[in-house]
């Protein structure tokens, strides 16, 4: 082969490895990347209501107020150590509504990522320092933070809070990952230019293949046709420079490798086998996210026993006391307490249901004590659900997740019945409920991802087996 096909079909391998390499981060990585970008998002969520639960944050009133059109970090200047939870509770909401747009609203695609928005957004997720986020640190936001998480810590809200810092170490590592991967992208951006270059100007019927014994002719036959070629395109004279090294300098052949192994993509199939999925772990990780629910059922008990003693003092008249002497004396009971609620539905559908009181009250008594005895593997009840097969582990799961969503839309009605029917004079005593519900919310999702999860693998090993190939293939 001479010189000029030798040229030729180098530059075409180059071509060729940049679209491979294109392909796959808009396949593989860049969905990565949005992934873990929205596990980011549901972390920040969370630490936001247990921050606000314990009054460490104060949540920015204009949050919903702002227009976003572009990636930008919240403020950064000092404040006062008087104005941190007003200060932070404006820039973690800040920082999650920017969250929310990246994750909703930005194409994660090596077109639409160009190295400006990348510079964007590795400003952005440096906003906190997540693998650090100490009171000593010399950032004023991370600084701040890391006061508050410390106070956290010290809430007395134990598992909740136990599950915030383990999920804190898991999106400090994949905001990492995502970094890792922004650079990477960014400097396949220079590659992708250089491919460019080849692929308009160098492979165009109007370059000089002469020019390819020369460095200097090279360059400047590029410079010529750039204009012509890639109007749009500026000149970046150190990636010309490094076009001409891989085709004219006496290094060229090392230069060349190292270019092929910077765009080669792994082929999957020829990696090593993964270790195999524990899919009992994951749906009694399921069931440890069950025993957390104990905690929020709790609070939200002990808020609805205060509303009810609320609302049964408003019937407190002079006949009402007269109807309590006269079963006292004849030994009747009480009549039950039922409180007529507007249950709105998951479709939107709205009606009437009537809740008797105490047989509400006694079930969700009955749960706070069951999942409480789940959040301790060394349990009766967490060992003999752990000793159980995976299937009916997995429909006890799902069946619970009914059970608490139900739970959750009749909380909520009960809620807006409380502070509805109240008196103006009692109104400012109800306790709401709301942040107790986000949270309760937040849980039976990550429940139902573990459940989702676990049959995604189960059913793949289901049709491998189908299909007559075994895991250890």
């Amino acid at each position: 082969m001479d010189n000029a096909n030798q040229e030729e079909s180098f530059n075409a391998t180059v071509i060729k490895a940049i679209e491979n390499k294109t392909a796959w981060f808009d396949s593989t990585q860049l969905v990565h990347v949005q992934d873990r970008y929205r596990n980011h998002l549901v972390f920040i969520k969370n630490m936001f209501d247990l921050l606000q639960k314990r009054s460490l944050v104060i949540p920015d009133p204009y949050k919903n107020e702002r227009q976003i059109s572009k990636v930008t970090c919240p403020d950064e200047s000092p404040f006062n150590d008087n104005d941190r939870a007003q200060q932070l509770g404006i820039r973690l909401n800040d920082y999650e509504t920017m969250l929310d747009y990246i994750c909703n609203y930005m194409k994660f695609s090596v077109d639409q990522l160009t190295t400006d928005k990348i510079k964007k957004l590795l400003e952005f997720n440096n906003s906190f320092v997540w693998s650090s986020l100490t009171a000593s640190s010399s950032r004023v936001n991370t600084r701040a933070l890391g006061i508050a998480l410390s106070e956290l810590k010290n809430s007395g809200l134990g598992m909740a809070v136990g599950m915030l810092f383990d999920g804190l170490e898991n999106t400090a590592h994949e905001m990492e990952d995502i970094n890792k991967a922004l650079k990477s992208l960014g400097n396949f951006h220079r590659e992708r230019y250089k491919g460019e270059i080849r692929k308009n100007i160098i492979a165009d019927k109007r370059f000089d293949s002469s020019a390819l014994n020369d460095g200097s002719a090279l360059a400047a036959e590029i410079k010529r046709l750039l204009p012509i070629c890639m109007p749009k395109k500026p000149v970046y004279q150190e990636l010309i420079q490094e076009i001409v090294d891989e085709e004219t300098a006496i290094s060229k052949e090392e230069l060349r490798k190292k270019l092929l192994k910077r765009l080669h993509v792994e082929d999957k199939t020829k990696e090593a086998k993964a270790p195999a999925v524990d899919t009992h772990e994951i749906i009694m990780s399921a069931i440890r996210f069950l025993g957390s629910l104990a905690e929020q059922y709790n609070v939200v008990q002990q808020k609805i026993v205060v509303n009810h003693d609320i609302l049964q003092s408003e019937s407190n008249g002079f006949k009402d006391k007269l109807m309590k002497l006269i079963r006292r004396i004849f030994g009747l009971a009480d009549p039950q307490v039922e409180y007529q609620v507007s249950v709105t539905e998951r479709g939107g559908e709205q009606r009437k249901e009537i809740i008797n009181y105490s047989k509400f009250m006694e079930n969700l008594a009955k749960r706070i004590t069951y999942y409480g005895t789940l959040t301790e593997k060394n349990s009766p009840n967490y060992q003999k659900m752990n000793s159980q097969k995976d299937d009916f582990i997995f429909n006890f799961v799902s069946n619970q997740l009914t059970e608490n969503g139900r739970l959750h839309i009749k909380l909520t009605a009960l809620d807006d019945f409380f502070k509805a029917t109240a008196i103006p004079a009692d109104r400012a005593r109800i306790k709401g409920i709301k942040m107790e519900l986000t949270t309760l919310k937040n849980i039976l999702a990550k429940i139902n991802q573990c459940k989702g999860e676990y049959a995604a693998y189960v059913e793949e090993a289901e049709q491998m087996k189908k299909l007559g190939i075994k895991d250890n293939e």
